[in-house]
């Protein structure tokens, strides 16, 4: 019984870690950007259009919890054009009450839906992280209105 629950175990996180994305009629792979520009949908390595930036702002040692620090991030439109829908992923669980400016839905952390970014202009949230170092943040998905 234990080598079955073993095995389903790791069945589950093969399936987690290969798991694709629905970017219209593609499947990003993960670590991807889907970037639907007027229309038309497309999956990228790097997103060039919305560059993320972190910065610590703040670093100290909770006892049994550990280190934790405060973090900010910009999310820079890069393009001459409207962003939306933005959705940033992470690999690293972070903690709901621990974020603002953004929602948190498992590993994604989602923009409002009133938040758009102009060209060239920035949004800025943050949130606490466990540990010495910033999460690893990626842009999921965004919209780009013409």
């Amino acid at each position: 019984m234990k080598y079955l629950i073993a095995i389903l175990l790791a069945l589950l996180a093969v399936s987690v870690t290969s798991a694709h994305y629905q970017c219209g009629r593609y499947a990003c792979l993960p670590g991807h950007t889907c970037i639907c520009d007027n229309g038309v949908y497309r999956c990228v390595y790097v997103c060039e259009e919305l560059v993320i930036t972190q910065t610590i702002t703040d670093s100290w040692v909770d006892g049994a919890e550990g280190p934790s620090v405060k973090v900010n991030v910009t999310a820079f439109n890069h393009s001459p054009h409207t962003i939306k829908d933005i959705v940033i992923a992470t690999d690293v669980k972070l903690n709901v009450g621990q974020i603002w400016g953004a929602q948190l839905n498992g590993f994604l952390l989602n923009m409002a839906s009133y938040v758009s970014i102009a060209p060239y202009k920035t949004h800025n949230f943050g949130y606490i992280n466990k540990g010495d170092h910033a999460a690893h943040l990626w842009v999921q998905n965004i919209y780009i209105s013409k």
